[in-house]
């Protein structure tokens, strides 16, 4: 078999051994013949180590040109696709879900129900006095009473909460772009001029505000953690046009100091610039004696914020 043989079956090594234990082997107690259970179950212990039960975690994952698919523990080994560091999935009986990182209420509906059938089977929650899954336990009703005078006022078992997972934080995250050059960004809001005829001075508004920038990076083959990337995620974001071509972008202006690193988040003092960007150009500039630099030119979309940390 290709799963973990349980206790009750770790005596069984090639195909000529009883499917029975005999003789001075024994069972663990209660659970003699056919009681006995062939596959470990959560609790057992196969090959020296306890089994554990089913549980969601994150990983990466990396696609191979013949469209293979394998798991890693962290995005530097994904983007390597070494076959040492790859996660080891365990042989199951059952199916396993594989959702996007992000939503955890959406994560834990499909965990809870991905079985079930009705039209809760996306939305589930957990009741708050029972601590029943809204898959086992829906509301009956359809349009509750609203009257607090009637016993249907306390709204059934509608009162959900999604359930907690140890799931990480979701989407979208900061990433810190290391191996910046210099950065540019030119805001402008253009004049119109409403003077009516016959006035001695002119009268203008403004108009839209827009902006644009540019970038200078060097291009290379370091990889940074989850949290940190470098200008090739710029080059990436030309590539594309519709989903994912937006990204939101914090231009800070005051150098932070070396105390804290890269993980500081927003501190004393600090000022920058935020808005959505679009990169509308790209550019690599080659010479041999020299480190890989690439440019990228960005333009502004929606909102542009100018801020300060107090």
């Amino acid at each position: 078999s290709k799963f973990f043989l349980g206790p009750n079956r770790d005596h069984i090594t090639s195909t000529k051994d009883a499917f029975y234990k005999t003789g001075t082997e024994e069972y663990p107690d209660g659970v003699f013949g056919e009681d006995s259970q062939f596959y470990c179950r959560e609790g057992d212990v196969s090959g020296g180590e306890e089994i554990s039960n089913c549980s969601p975690g994150d990983y990466w994952i990396h696609i191979d040109p013949l469209g293979h698919v394998s798991f890693y523990y962290s995005r530097c080994d994904a983007l390597a696709g070494c076959k040492s560091t790859r996660a080891n999935l365990v042989d199951t009986s059952e199916t396993f879900s594989i959702v996007p990182f992000g939503s955890l209420e959406y994560s834990n509906a499909v965990w809870e129900c991905v079985y079930g059938f009705g039209p809760y089977v996306f939305s589930d929650g957990q009741d708050t006095v029972t601590l029943a899954s809204i898959c086992e336990s829906a509301p009956s009703y359809e349009l509750p009473e609203g009257n607090p005078n009637t016993e249907e006022y306390s709204y059934d078992n509608a009162n959900l909460t999604p359930r907690g997972s140890n799931q990480g934080t979701g989407v979208p995250f900061w990433q810190v772009l290391f191996e910046i050059r210099e950065w540019s960004l030119e805001l402008s809001a253009p004049s119109v001029d409403t003077t009516s005829v016959a006035e001695k001075f002119g009268n203008a508004v403004k108009s839209l505000v827009t902006g644009g920038g540019s970038t200078e990076f060097f291009v290379d083959r370091k990889c940074f953690s989850d949290n940190e990337d470098n200008g090739l995620l710029l080059m990436k974001l030309l590539m594309m046009t519709e989903k994912g071509c937006k990204a939101s972008a914090q231009f800070y202006m005051i150098d932070r100091g070396p105390e804290c690193g890269t993980n500081c988040g927003v501190i004393q003092g600090d000022l920058y610039y935020e808005a959505d960007i679009l990169v509308t150009q790209t550019a690599v500039n080659l010479r041999p004696t020299e480190l890989v630099a690439g440019t990228a030119n960005f333009v502004t979309t929606g909102d542009i914020r100018l801020l300060e940390a107090p």
